[in-house]
């Protein structure tokens, strides 16, 4: 369960939760502006670093918990070093927000706003003593509503600045005197991804894509290779592979590795026809390749896009065969070619056979 949809139910339970942001850095820390841990009374999801750090904000959040009649959200700036046990040696500024009834809301908006990668931000207002200061309602803004909020000229400038690119959240303090606002992009919808084979390697693959940010789709007519239960990430689909291809969003990864050569070959032709995917991965060797592109352009597909094909998968400093470091391989590259869309760079083509 991701921090979100555990707010949300905390939220709705009227459980007492508490939000810890990382909000800026100087020098080196563990996780970026932006990671986010939820800590409730007696558990805590997400991660903002780990090790004394997260110790410590946690037993600070803990503290706020017991203190329920103070519902001010709070920053506290904690050095990493030898005072901390830790030797990373930079700063780390920790936005502390207590979460109510009042966040279904925002919590419900921001939520969608990334699964549906919207191009929105968040907007908070916090009033009174610059960040340690009580949080009003946050607003979930889109592209289009952000020219029409009642915010003041330099907020809408930076909201509209964080849509053009993958920052973390803005602190901007001093404005209208005691005022600050926090301001942040949406984070990008996880990365979705079509698993064709409930082989052995495609049952190692789940399982160490399962933890990552992504969500699967399982595609295999045997009923029998499923396991009973299923990491919360991945959803068994009982749909055949042209439907699969089909129903996919654009930009989505495919991986191929069924028990069938010419239902590889089949699936392969039908996501490369549609054109909008981030990913096509198919299992197999050079070889393999080979004949597969022979074929897909006797099938009367272009040169350049049956170039994008990536057979063999993985990383190629990875070269174990069994199916553990197969699937360790390609969550690698999955990982790789994840981070360049991100960063706008051009996809890699698939190696040459």
């Amino acid at each position: 369960m991701s921090w979100i949809d555990a707010a949300r139910a905390a939220v709705a339970a009227g459980e007492p939760a508490l939000l810890v942001t990382v909000l800026a850095l100087q020098g080196s820390a563990p996780r970026e502006p932006g990671a986010r841990m939820l800590v409730l009374a007696d558990r805590a999801l997400g991660s903002i670093g780990g090790g004394h750090l997260e110790f410590a904000a946690t037993a600070s959040a803990r503290r706020r918990l017991g203190q329920p009649a103070d519902r001010r959200a709070g920053s506290e700036t904690v050095a990493l070093g030898p005072e901390l046990g830790q030797c990373c040696g930079g700063k780390v500024r920790l936005l502390f927000e207590p979460l109510a009834a009042g966040d279904a809301g925002w919590l419900r908006d921001w939520d969608a706003a990334s699964a549906e990668d919207a191009g929105a931000v968040l907007v908070r207002r916090l009033a009174g003593d610059g960040a340690a200061a009580r949080a009003l309602p946050p607003l979930v803004l889109r592209v289009d509503e952000i020219a029409a909020a009642a915010l003041p000229a330099e907020i809408r400038r930076h909201a509209l600045a964080l849509l053009g690119q993958a920052a973390g959240p803005a602190l901007v303090e001093g404005i209208a005197g005691d005022e600050a606002w926090l301001v942040e992009r949406a984070a990008p919808a996880p990365d979705r991804i079509h698993l064709f084979g409930a082989g052995h390697v495609g049952a190692a693959l789940v399982q160490a894509l399962a933890p990552l940010p992504c969500s699967i789709d399982w595609i295999d007519a045997r009923d029998e290779l499923f396991p009973p239960t299923l990491p919360t990430a991945v959803r068994r689909v009982a749909a055949t592979p042209a439907e699969a291809v089909a129903a996919a969003r654009p930009g989505a990864f495919f991986l191929v590795m069924t028990h069938s050569h010419p239902l590889d070959l089949e699936i392969c032709e039908l996501v490369l026809r549609r054109g909008d995917f981030a990913y096509l991965g198919l299992i197999g060797s050079e070889t393999k390749r080979a004949r597969f592109v022979g074929r897909l352009r006797a099938r009367g597909l272009a040169a350049d896009l049956v170039a994008r094909l990536t057979c063999p998968i993985g990383i190629p400093e990875i070269g174990g065969k069994h199916p553990a470091v197969i699937a360790v391989a390609v969550a690698a590259q999955l990982l790789q070619v994840s981070e360049q869309i991100r960063a706008r760079a051009p996809l890699p083509q698939g190696r040459a056979g």
